[in-house]
C-alpha cells in the first residue's frame, strides 16, 4: 500500500502545492479521516487509489471561496527580518 500511496502522491505534488494553505488543511483532514476509516474497515490489504476522486476533491477544495487573501507569512506575523512582529 505504501508503494501505491508514495505514487499517488508523487503525481498529486503539484496540484497539491497549488492550492491554498486553507485548502490544504482540508485536504490533510479529509486524508486523515480517510485513513482512520480504513484502519479500522475489513477492506483487502491492497486498496487501489481512485485518482479521478483525489483529483475531484482537489477540484472542490480550489473552488472554495477564498476567506484570507493574506500570504501564510502575513498571517503568522513574520516580516521581512524573518521575526515576529
Amino acid at each position: 500500500m505504501a508503494a501505491n500511496f508514495n505514487n499517488a502522491l508523487a503525481e498529486l505534488k503539484q496540484p497539491i502545492e497549488q492550492l491554498s494553505v486553507s485548502d490544504r488543511w482540508v485536504l490533510l483532514r479529509w486524508l486523515v479521516e480517510l485513513l482512520q476509516q480504513e484502519t479500522h474497515s475489513s477492506k483487502p490489504e491492497n486498496p487501489k487509489i481512485n485518482l479521478e476522486a483525489v483529483h475531484q476533491i482537489c477540484e472542490q477544495t480550489r473552488n472554495l471561496p477564498v476567506l484570507d487573501s493574506r500570504s501564510a507569512e502575513e498571517i503568522i506575523g513574520y516580516n521581512q527580518f524573518g521575526g515576529l512582529d
